[in-house]
């Protein structure tokens, strides 16, 4: 337990460190030394790489995680289970390679008016799709090595510090914008590298294959963990990716750089769950191993109230200071407004829901998720064809909403069906009424000259009233445990 804690400390610290870089990268930078265009070329290439890659790895991550128990045998150097990653791995690319060469010759019809732009840029997709295709690869099996710190620690940390460096750059006009996207090309691909690196320096590479182990039932497993695993990799990316895609297809360049700029800041909302979906995926495998419904019931309870207060507080302050948030971008992207309404409100509706999806992954009807994922990832293709040519980025967001109501929502009936859990309550209504309490209160406060002290003076009236309500409705006995000892210290 030492050891899980430990690093689920430090990998926590890395992802919020990594989330403020992020910020600072997408948010602060990419708009003030970027045209819209070019940020929509860097954030499509990323896109599409992650959406290929996940694809392309052929859902052997969901082997890594579930099977490699089978293969643990450190003697035998694991039983030639890295000869078998590495071949899945070169499968999968030779896969991709073959996509894209198919379907390169119709990039000038779906890029529309900016073809002239951004045809020459499609080949970087080959070494960000191979080099992405490993990391995740073997990032999954360092994990299982007990590790789960330093690929977070190389894409989280090292690549948006190497992204930020080259910006400055820019900025001091040292570089140009075709260097820094060979730069930025090149930071991406190298997590991969220095993850091998780490496990050739541990001895935790060999090529020595030993496809005897694999028995006929063993091979029958491998191949069903696998296909589930690629539809859910599937879902996961269409869902997170699609909209990107389908903006740049559907309306410009310029489109999808608005749209990942503004979209980045209703993201924040969610990253509190991050680290707990990780934490509680421990306890509700060793509660379902027990048949302990009890355990899963109060933590999926506990876990979906939790979220939503948090990520009720940070709406409300995000959206009281929308206008001030929009002084941080350039003037292109104040047509973003809504996107952020919309992408905030869709992370709400993610964090309301809590862990359920870590319950059904867990669970004996795991395969569910993959079919809320298949569910989830056909909406959001739907109601994007449908709303981005009448809304444009407005209804790539709304369409996000939407998808995420409807996934958030099938999972919830699922669990109440099947195992009857029941997470929501009386004190859900309470937090809502704290967040419009809150941001009424904030949103009369007369405007400030600086909008730097107005985010300030803002965000501290909505905390002090949203925390200070939520203590006196009792909404959670355990926020007020805490409180009771924060104040007795």
């Amino acid at each position: 337990m030492g050891i899980i804690r430990k690093q689920t400390i430090i990998g926590s610290l890395f992802s919020y460190s990594g989330a403020l870089l992020g910020l600072v990268n997408t948010a602060i930078l990419f708009p003030r030394l970027l045209s819209t265009d070019e940020v929509g070329l860097l954030t499509w290439l990323i896109a599409a790489t992650m959406m290929t890659s996940q694809i392309s790895s052929l859902g052997f991550g969901a082997v890594i995680s579930r099977l490699f128990p089978y293969f643990r045998n450190k003697e035998n150097q694991h039983n030639g289970f890295m000869f078998i990653l590495f071949c899945v791995g070169i499968l999968g690319f030779a896969l991709s390679l073959i996509a894209y060469f198919a379907l390169t010759p119709f990039a000038p019809g779906y890029f529309n008016s900016d073809s002239s732009f951004n045809l020459d840029y499609l080949f970087y997709l080959i070494p960000l799709v191979f080099f992405s295709i490993f990391f995740n690869l073997l990032d999954g099996f360092n994990r299982v090595m007990y590790d789960a710190i330093s690929g977070t620690f190389f894409r989280d940390i090292v690549f948006r510090l190497i992204v930020l460096v080259s910006l400055l750059l820019l900025g001091q006009e040292i570089i140009d914008f075709n260097q820094l996207i060979f730069i930025y090309i090149s930071a991406y691909c190298l997590p991969a590298v220095l993850l091998f690196a780490v496990l050739i320096k541990r001895k935790q590479v060999s090529f020595k294959p030993n496809l005897k182990f694999i028995k006929p039932d063993l091979k029958k497993i491998m191949i069903n963990t696998s296909v589930f695993g690629l539809l859910n990799n599937f879902g996961n990316k269409i869902a997170a990716q699609i909209d990107k895609i389908m903006i740049v297809g559907m309306l410009s360049l310029g489109a999808n750089g608005i749209f990942t700029v503004m979209s980045y800041f209703g993201v924040l909302v969610s990253m509190p769950s991050r680290s707990l979906n990780k934490i509680s995926s421990t306890i509700i495998a060793e509660a379902w191993k027990k048949k302990d419904l009890k355990t899963i019931s109060k933590t999926y309870a506990q876990s979906g109230l939790h979220q939503f207060m948090v990520a009720c507080l940070l709406f409300v302050g995000l959206w009281v200071n929308i206008d001030n948030v929009l002084q941080i971008v350039t003037p292109e992207y104040i047509e973003g407004k809504y996107v952020v309404f919309f992408i905030g409100l869709s992370n709400v509706v993610l964090m309301l829901s809590g862990i359920s999806g870590v319950v059904i992954q867990n669970s004996p009807a795991y395969r569910k998720q993959s079919l809320f994922l298949i569910i989830y990832a056909g909406l959001i293709v739907v109601s994007n064809a449908i709303m981005i040519p009448i809304w444009g980025i407005i209804g790539a967001a709304a369409a996000s909403f939407i998808a995420s109501l409807c996934f958030n929502l099938m999972k919830y009936l699922f669990l109440l069906k099947r195992y009857k859990f029941q997470p929501l309550n009386y004190r859900y209504v309470l937090v809502v009424f704290c967040a419009v309490l809150s941001y009424y209160i904030a949103y009369l406060l007369p405007k400030q000259d600086s909008f730097i002290v107005d985010i300030i003076i803002r965000g501290a009236i909505v905390s002090l009233i949203y925390i200070a309500s939520s203590l006196i409705l009792c909404i959670s006995k355990d926020f007020n445990d805490y409180a009771k000892k924060l104040i007795k210290r």
